[in-house]
């Protein structure tokens, strides 16, 4: 990775070079254009000041942390392709002349068609692969928690503390709470890079295999069409009626005869009326 990060480093000197020589070339300052170039090739603050390595760590491991969205949610469309066809097979296979077609494109139909499933199911395989390795999940890295670098600090500060005579004197608590940063970073990414790296290698197979599908499908489709314009299936549908049998008016039953009526209530004087208590609602009737 330091390698990595110096070969960065050069290829953006280079181009700044080349640029700025450029731009003073045309311009006819060559006095300018020693400096420059003396510059950049023996100052290091020069190329501390054009890239700095904890700025590249940290986009980085936030490039990669948009990546792993972005390989996410690109399976959203593969998969609605996918479900349009899944349904595609099926209205064909289910809409086809079977039994007025020749054998010859009778079995080239089947055939395409198992063809187009095959196609389905690995890209089914490889777009279960890119999102989570096949139910297994990846396991991406990142910082601790919101307390990492307040953890590191109370822990470097005690170690600057125990052994500052045996250190360099120019090393202090903020670099080496940097020099922790920057090894964490790169962990992150190391573990992150080769996580997406998969994911985008799965994805990619998988777009090779749906791409396939269409074909296939396109092919299946043709075949359908061929045999609908020829043979078009009848549809045979099963209807089933039922004869309500209606009465006549002279053949209908006279209804019953109404609820009796109440009787009076009887009032005598030397008692004490009592309060009447209404009857219960009558029970609907069993059907």
């Amino acid at each position: 990775m330091p390698d990595l990060v110096q070969n960065r480093t050069s290829f953006l000197l280079t181009s700044f070079t080349v640029t700025e020589s450029t731009r003073l070339r045309n311009s006819g300052n060559f006095a300018k254009l020693r400096d420059v170039i003396g510059n950049a090739e023996g100052n290091p603050s020069k190329q501390s000041r054009i890239m700095n390595k904890f700025e590249f760590l940290k986009e980085w491991y936030y490039k990669e942390d948009d990546r792993k969205d972005c390989l996410n949610n690109s399976l959203n469309i593969p998969i609605g392709i996918l479900t349009a066809v899944l349904a595609g097979i099926y209205f064909f296979s289910n809409k086809y002349n079977y039994a007025q077609e020749s054998i010859v494109l009778k079995y080239s139909f089947s055939i395409f068609a198992i063809v187009t499933i095959i196609f389905w199911l690995i890209c089914i395989y490889y777009l279960i692969k890119s999102y989570n390795d096949f139910y297994t999940g990846y396991s991406y890295k990142a910082f601790a928690n919101a307390n990492f670098l307040h953890k590191e600090e109370e822990d470097l500060k005690l170690y600057l503390e125990t052994y500052k005579e045996d250190l360099d004197p120019n090393i202090t608590l903020d670099i080496l709470v940097q020099q922790n940063v920057e090894k964490t970073l790169i962990e992150c990414i190391d573990v992150n890079v080769y996580n997406n790296d998969r994911k985008s290698a799965y994805l990619h197979k998988s777009k090779i295999h749906l791409l396939n599908c269409i074909l296939s499908l396109f092919i299946l489709s043709v075949l359908f069409t061929i045999n609908y314009i020829n043979h078009e299936k009848e549809e045979v549908y099963k209807v089933q009626i039922i004869k309500n049998k209606i009465m006549r008016d002279d053949q209908r039953r006279p209804p019953p005869p109404p609820p009796p009526r109440q009787e009076p209530r009887v009032i005598k004087e030397d008692k004490q009326p009592t309060r009447q208590i209404p009857p219960p609602p009558p029970r609907p009737r069993d059907h």
